[in-house]
């Protein structure tokens, strides 16, 4: 080998060094979780160097996967583009009776078949923040070589926020450009900001700047925080382009790369060091990006990382004294709200664990006609290595210990598990062979460094190799389980926990069998979870099973015979690498039953997965069809079942069918699969041709037991989507679901530009991931057939693509080993970040006796803002007319606090609010409603809400509320309504440990009357505990150990009581007769699953009042559980109903919920209207019918009632209808007699109280107050 040669492949070698986690997106409701660890790999390479073998992975694995949830299961705008228009804040309410816990109804991704499978422990509320704290199950299947996570199998802890990447070529944040590592994307990114970065001179300039150490292609990094996920690239123009469905911004935490992974390199004091390692002697490894700050647009701040505390670290596992750690991912460090309130998150870092998986790799090449060589120039190179087809990751994992906040603790005890373990024959034909001739006679401490105790965790003055046997070295891995939650006062006095019980045994996975929540002696029935098991079926042991194509069971080990079968290569995948074809394989290890505290159950019936069509190896070019179905690896849900088995009878079953064309006529029909595979399982690629340097022809074989080539999983982190569900329940019907695919329009694009005349199934490609799986339509069938409505949804590209888009290069520069010729890769692709939000909705209704001539569309129409942020919503009903509404926000105003608010990424509330009619350009003006900012203690807080109502802009706003005073916290201290009285806030301060910033009294006064006060105290993470009138009569609540309303006392806790709570559960029965003598207030009765749901939504306020000539419908819900929308109806008799429009539900929420809804166009005389509410199963309940009354002959004038300046606007159908128009005071006195007109001079008037009278010409009389100023 010549000295170029040499030092082609080392750079390569040392560039290749990155570390990274597999990131992948799921599809559920909207909880961001990390998941469990995915096992398979990318293009796994080896280098032989000096009679060494290395190990040139471009990927990395990690301890636990980390998918992000941004599925929305129902087609909605996100919450940030309607974001709440302030308010006055809430009257605290008295406690009400502990509900059970709900269960039974699984939301189901369809697009993916994954039910999104969550238990709900606990809700941490710190001010306005809430951390959901719930165990996640991932549905997908088992995949037998992914070591399970510290709450067992599949199961996830929500709590674990973080921000983990996959790193491209390599890491962005590499600050070297020497044989430490190649120049990051974050300091190199310029090289492919310019017009010719996708040419071919561009990208063969790009090549060579490659090889001189410089990465070109920009790390994924995805993010999960409360609410919110997504992912976010380094941009070429230098910003951060962020994939996310809120607008959130993304900034390092420190512009300076200076954060050392905690260990320290290996050096000739303290042991024989690595004499390959570029790091031997160094100082420290691989300096990183300290952390990132991720702002939500209510300006509340996420910051990840900060030290190397809050980092995960891995390495290469059988180059530990030669490689250095690389960081996976930065958890997430503290939360601080916008009003400045911080929850900080603390973790410890655990004993060393790993993630092996079986890898080969063979590539051979030809030059001109000659033979195929490898990169050793050798012929007929051997496919075994001897060192063993076995390869992973060493990983230095965190795990959570704390979060605290204002008013609570939660703290996270763990211990270390006794579950099965890593087989020790895997590691030894590499440790043997290292110390064989062959591996030049090294010490194992050289490939095992940091599994001897004597260097980590505490290194010794010298650590000398003794040999000692690989068990005791593996034994030094060690993984964790988390053992119970305790939530705690700020103190540290624990109010309750959540204790967890596995299987833990040495030769079967970490299972999770229960969770129960107790307090002190008191204890509630646990969840118990049951699992998939088959006479003669088990899992297998790590790393000793070939897998499907994705990673999934399918029952054939590896034994050494394998690799001698003829024809190897090719036959490899379908002898070894199919899926079970009789699921009892793919099964074994997953969920099958739920048992809740209450005593119900949901068990769950799963089957593999199947798909007609397939992605072309070019998968810009279309698909591959086939006239049966095939099976794929991983399974979907096929039926749901929830009951109480002691009620006979109870069953609600839902189940799904994944068919394309589904007919309800004929139900039963035999149908293919909708199912499209979203990648090739290849592992033989053949004449492969890289642009040669000069005129010799150059071709190259791969071979790679990778087996689902890049991009094949969706980004809902699925190899399959399905374009049709069908989903059936037990009361009969179909609701049929379609998805946007590869299949209807939505293929990926093929890369921008490149080099290479041949094509390998590894180019990159311009993906469009992010515009498959939204729902394209929903339409609901009776039983007999007939259809009952249908949902049509239409989606857009928002944003410049120059502005939402990243640039990346993928490049390689090969020396051959005659040392004469070398060969170009490159190419250049886009990552498209824009968001693909629903443009337009269009609802239909079918009228079953007749649906041609009375079924009822409504439209509506979504235009937005660049980042994603609602700009136009319009809707259009059944009678044709339109509605629009425009927002702006603080993005869109020049002052200086809307600049300030902005640069804080307060954006998220509307300022402006136009609700109009007509062209955009030239608006008939409805309504409008502003909100104000002020600057108060340094922060950005509303000021005063007001709004208006006129046809032409600009209209005149009167104020709703004015927001007075805050104090030093950002809580509201003073605030004034429209027309009502001065309210006065105080609060609990930070010296009454466990209520900071609660409420504590509220002052209502009108500055006459003596002021009426009400005081409130609370008891620490429980609620209220006294609400005291202003006649000093007060009300004492009292909670049971578990947090629960027990007694409603006069007075204290010494009074009377007035009321009592009994919780019963099934199987554990509480005695109930210590009640209340009197007054007595039993519990409701308990209903574990109902065979008639409840109402969807508590209706509080349904109001219609007219405002010139609209309606305008307002109504306000207490509580929302399963709600999908308000159908608005109207009539002029009170017998046919026609719907007017929707506004869509909040869907779960226990807060106060305000919506509206304007009818533009009402009839003259009597207009009626009602509310239909509907659940998202079509539960429906109407609300009270409302009545408004419009004539010709009625004039009105507005705002009404008025505060006028110098004019009043007269608003009436014809004015010829009237007479005369006067003033009078509150003597009785006329004052002003005005012309008849539209406009009325009002300047003559002294400020004061008047009566406007209007007279028509048929001698009635219509009057109204007005306020002059």
């Amino acid at each position: 080998m010549s000295k170029r040669q040499e030092l082609s492949k080392w750079a390569h070698f040392v560039s290749s060094g990155a570390c990274c986690s597999f990131c992948f997106l799921d599809a559920r409701f909207d909880l961001p979780v990390i998941k469990n660890f995915k096992k398979y790999v990318t293009n796994p390479k080896s280098l032989r160097l000096n009679g060494k073998t290395f190990q040139m992975d471009t990927f990395t694995l990690s301890r636990r996967s980390r998918k992000l949830l941004v599925f929305l299961a129902v087609i909605s705008i996100s919450p940030s583009i309607l974001a709440q228009i302030p308010a006055a804040p809430k009257t605290l309410q008295s406690p009400a009776a502990a509900a059970f816990s709900t269960h039974g109804d699984i939301p189901v991704s369809l697009f993916t078949g994954k039910p999104d499978i969550n238990v709900n422990l606990h809700t941490i509320t710190d001010h306005k923040l809430e951390i959901p704290i719930a165990l996640n199950y991932d549905a997908s299947g088992v995949r037998p070589d992914a070591h399970p996570g510290w709450v067992g199998l599949n199961f996830n802890l929500s709590t674990h926020y973080a921000v983990t990447r996959t790193i491209r070529d390599g890491p962005d944040d590499c600050p070297y450009q020497d044989s430490r590592g190649k120049l990051g994307y974050f300091l190199a990114a310029g090289l492919v900001n310019d017009n010719n970065w996708n040419t071919s001179a561009g990208i063969k300039s790009i090549v060579d700047n490659s090889f001189l150490g410089r990465d070109l292609e920009p790390d994924e990094f995805a993010f999960n925080l409360p609410g919110i996920s997504g992912k976010f690239y380094w941009g070429h123009d230098g910003k951060f382009k962020v994939l996310c469905d809120r607008p959130v911004k993304v900034k390092l935490s420190s512009n300076v790369i200076d954060t050392a992974p905690p260990f320290i390199p290996p050096s000739n004091t303290h042991i024989t060091a690595n004499y390959f390692s570029v790091w031997r002697n160094e100082p420290n490894y691989r300096l990183h990006a300290k952390g990132f700050i991720i702002t939500d647009e209510s300006g509340n701040k996420y910051e990840f990382g900060g030290s190397n505390a809050f980092a995960e670290y891995g390495i290469d596992f059988f180059a530990q004294g030669a490689e250095t750690w690389n960081c996976n991912a930065w958890y997430l460090k503290s939360i601080t709200q916008v009003t400045g309130q911080v929850t900080n998150f603390t973790y410890e870092r655990g004993a060393m664990v790993a993630q092996m998986y079986f890898s080969l790799y063979q590539g051979q090449y030809k030059v001109g006609g000659g033979g195929f060589l490898d990169a050793e120039c050798e012929n007929n190179p051997s496919l075994f290595p001897v060192n063993g087809p076995v390869n992973g990751k060493l990983i230095s994992p965190i795990y959570l210990k704390e979060i605290s906040g204002t008013n609570y603790k939660v703290k996270f005890t763990s211990t270390q598990s006794m579950d099965l373990r890593y087989d020790e024959a895997i590691f030894a034909p590499y440790v043997n062979w290292n110390k064989s001739p062959l591996g030049n006679n090294n010490q194992t401490h050289n490939i095992l460094l940091y599994l001897y105790s004597c260097y980590y965790p505490v290194r010794s003055p010298s650590c000398v190799e003794t040999d000692p046997p690989l068990a005791d070295l593996l034994a030094t891995l060690q993984w964790r389980k988390l053992d119970k939650i305790e939530i705690q006062t700020p103190g540290g006095v624990t109010v309750k926990e959540f204790g967890f019980t596995y299987n833990n045994l040495p030769n079967e996975r970490l299972m999770l069998q229960s969770v129960q929540e107790k307090s002190g002696a008191k204890v509630v029935p646990p969840y118990v979870f049951s699992y998939f098991s088959s006479p003669g079926v088990s899992l297998p042991f790590y790393a000793r099973s070939h897998t499907d194509h994705w990673g999934f069971n399918n029952g054939k080990p590896i034994t050494a015979p394998d690799f001698s079968i003829p024809n190897f290569y090719t036959a490899y995948g379908d002898t070894f690498r199919s899926p079970d074809a009789d699921s009892k394989y793919v099964k074994a290890g997953s969920l099958t039953r739920i048992k809740y505290p209450t005593g119900g159950m949901t068990d769950f019936v799963f089957e593999p997965h199947t798909y007609s069509k397939e992605v072309k190896l070019a998968r810009w070019t279309g698909l591959d069809s086939y006239p049966s179905n095939k099976l794929a690896g991983g399974l979907r849900v096929r039926e749901i079942k929830s009951y109480d088995p002691n009620i006979a009878g109870s069953e609600v079953v839902k189940t799904y069918s994944y068919v394309a064309g589904f007919n309800p006529l004929i139900p039963n029909a035999a149908l293919l699969s909708s199912g499209v595979l979203g990648g090739k399982a290849q592992y033989y690629f053949t004449g492969y041709t890289p642009k040669p340097n000069d005129n010799f022809t150059y071709t190259q074989n791969i071979f790679s037991t990778q087996s689902v080539l890049p991009g094949s999983e969706n980004s809902y982190g699925s190899h399959i989507g399905y374009s049709e569900v069908v989903e059936a329940t037990s009361t009969g019907g179909w609701t049929v679901h379609k998805f946007s695919n590869f299949d209807n329009g939505y293929l990926d694009t093929q890369a921008s530009g490149t080099l290479q005349t041949g094509f390998t199934a590894y180019q990159p490609y311009n993906s469009t991931a992010n515009q498959r799986g939204k729902k394209l339509s929903e339409e609901k069938y009776h039983a007999n057939g007939s259809r009952v409505s249908k949902n049509v949804y239409q989606y857009a590209l928002t944003g410049a693509l120059a502005d939402y888009s990243a640039r990346a290069e993928r490049t390689l520069l090969t020396y051959l080993c005659d040392g004469d010729h070398r060969v170009y890769e490159g190419t250049a692709y886009l990552i498209d970040v824009r968001p693909f939000l629903p443009s337009q909705e269009v609802y239909t209704i079918y009228d079953q006796d007749n649906p041609a001539q009375y079924s009822a569309a409504t439209t509506k129409n979504y235009k937005y803002w660049p980042n994603g942020q609602l700009h136009i919503q319009s809707e259009t009903d059944s009678r044709g007319e339109e509605i629009k509404t425009r927002y702006q926000y603080p993005p869109n105003f020049p002052d200086a606090v809307h600049v300030a608010m902005t640069s804080r990424n307060q954006i998220g509330t509307a300022s402006s609010t136009l609700t109009y009619t007509g062209p955009d350009n030239a608006p008939v003006t409805l309504r409008q409603q502003q909100v104000d900012f002020g600057l108060f203690n340094g922060f950005y807080l509303p000021k005063k809400v007001s709004s208006g109502v006129g046809t032409v802009l600009p209209v005149t706003l009167s104020s709703d509320i004015d927001f007075l005073t805050y104090d030093i916290r950002g809580n509201l201290l003073t605030y004034k309504e429209r027309n009502g009285m001065n309210t006065k806030l105080e609060y609990f301060g930070p010296a009454d440990v466990g209520k900071t910033d609660l409420l504590k009294k509220r002052t209502v006064s009108d500055g006459a009357a003596e002021a009426q006060a009400v005081s409130y105290d609370h008891k620490t993470l429980a609620g209220i505990q006294s609400i005291t009138d202003p006649n000093s009569k007060a009300t004492f609540y009292e909670y049971d150990e578990l947090g629960r309303l027990a007694n409603i006392r006069d007075n204290n806790a010494g009074g009377v009581v007035r009321a009592s709570y009994c919780y019963n559960y099934a199987g554990q029965p509480t005695p109930c007769t210590a009640l209340a003598p009197t007054g007595s207030i039993a519990a409701s009765s308990l209903v574990l699953i109902a065979s008639e749901l409840p109402l969807p939504v508590t209706l509080i306020r349904f109001e219609a009042v007219k405002k010139e000539a609209i309606a305008v419908l307002t109504w306000t819900t207490s509580f929302e559980t399963n709600a999908d929308r308000f159908e608005i109806e109207h009539s002029e008799n009170g017998k046919t109903w026609k719907q007017l429009g929707i506004v869509m539900a909040a869907g779960e929420s226990t807060d106060d919920h305000t919506y509206s809804f304007d009818d533009s166009k009402p009839l003259k005389g009597e207009n009626l209207y009602r509310l239909k509410m509907v659940d998202r199963d079509d539960t429906f309940a109407y609300s009270q019918i409302r009545s408004l009354v419009f004539s010709d002959s009625e004039a009105e004038i507005y705002p009404n009632p008025v505060s006028v300046g110098k004019k009043l606007n007269l608003t009436i159908g014809d004015l010829g209808t009237v007479r005369s128009i006067q003033f009078f005071d509150s003597a009785g006195k006329m004052v002003l007699q005005s012309p008849v007109a539209r406009t009325i001079d009002t300047d003559r008037l002294i400020p004061g109280l008047y009566i406007m009278q209007i007279t028509f010409l048929d001698g009635s009389v219509s009057t109204h107050r007005v306020v002059k100023q």
